[in-house]
């Protein structure tokens, strides 16, 4: 409960637009994570795919360098690592930024080395214990952070979004019995 309240007391509003404007401006999304942020950035994939994105998340550190290096200024890149500091999105995220992509990263307070080749920090405000042996205040907080970014990003376009969600709610009710 710490860790969200914190993240919502620090959660920089004008980063969060800006974020925002420079997803919804991208012709395409890559989102990269590693270890415990990965199923984080699939969560975010997964999350804009339902709102019409048009996105795709990488997990593997070898296909993140070669994806990275292949993007351009029409794309946006979404990087979740909770200590900034992980050498595989770091240098995705700073390889990205070479190539012309414009870049987000979802971090937590405090400096760390990813943050020179972002456009835009969203810091969240998670305090780890060494009692959980994977890191549980960290992905809540991201899922937070991501909650409010996909909110805002419908938003934009609330119409197109909530017929994008509606669509894809049929098309996976197909998958149930």
């Amino acid at each position: 409960m710490q860790t969200l309240r914190d993240t919502q007391a620090n959660l920089d509003v004008q980063a969060m637009e800006k974020a925002v404007r420079l997803i919804k401006s991208a012709r395409r999304i890559e989102i990269y994570g590693v270890g415990s942020a990965a199923c984080i950035a699939e969560d975010a994939q997964y999350r804009m795919l339902r709102i019409g994105l048009d996105v795709k998340v990488v997990i593997d550190p070898h296909i993140q360098a070669v994806s990275a290096a292949l993007t351009g200024p029409d794309v946006a890149v979404l990087t979740v690592s909770h200590s900034g500091s992980t050498h595989e999105t770091v240098t995705a995220t700073k390889l990205a930024r070479e190539a012309g992509a414009r870049t987000v990263c979802i971090t937590n307070f405090g400096k760390s080395p990813i943050q020179a080749f972002a456009d835009v920090v969203l810091f969240t405000m998670a305090r780890e214990t060494n009692f959980t042996t994977e890191a549980m205040t960290s992905r809540l907080a991201q899922l937070a952070i991501i909650d409010v970014l996909i909110a805002c990003l419908a938003l934009t376009d609330y119409d197109r979004a909530v017929d994008v969600v509606r669509r894809t709610y049929q098309v996976l009710s197909l998958k149930r019995y």
